[in-house]
């Protein structure tokens, strides 16, 4: 069996059965003045921390949602302008009539010439679709 070594002197922390007098002691501990100078963070601190963490993700998700906002409106904005919106030829020619009609309406179908009305609710018609940004197709 191993014998036990009993030291009544300093030791060099080597010795692993030893008594450990107090100034050994006090190297391989933390003192209390080095524990005072710890620095010690208060409930309030912490709360502090969380709250501002809290705040500062809700306004990275609000930068990110407004980008997310501004970038579709973009995309729509070029498709809006890479895709022009038509008509079909057949609701052209629809709509001069109707023209035509309210034009010869207002005269009271009186001393005039329908093709006369006819060009006029052209023109009528293909300002307001221009207007609108409207493209009639070929048909």
């Amino acid at each position: 069996m191993a014998r036990e070594r009993r030291s009544t002197g300093g030791c060099p922390g080597r010795c692993a059965g030893e008594r450990l007098n107090e100034d050994h002691k006090e190297g391989m501990s933390v003192s209390s003045e080095q524990e005072e100078t710890k620095p010690k963070v208060g409930k309030k601190k912490v709360a502090k921390k969380k709250a501002a963490k809290k705040k500062t993700a809700k306004k990275k998700a609000a930068a990110r949602k407004k980008t997310a906002t501004r970038k579709k409106a973009a995309a729509r904005k070029a498709a809006a302008k890479a895709a022009p919106r038509t008509i079909s030829y057949a609701e052209y020619r629809e709509r001069i009539a109707m023209a035509a009609y309210f034009i010869a309406e207002k005269r009271l179908f009186e001393n005039g010439v329908p093709e006369e009305d006819w060009h006029q609710a052209e023109r009528e018609v293909n300002a307001a679709l221009a207007a609108e940004g409207l493209i009639v197709e070929p048909g």
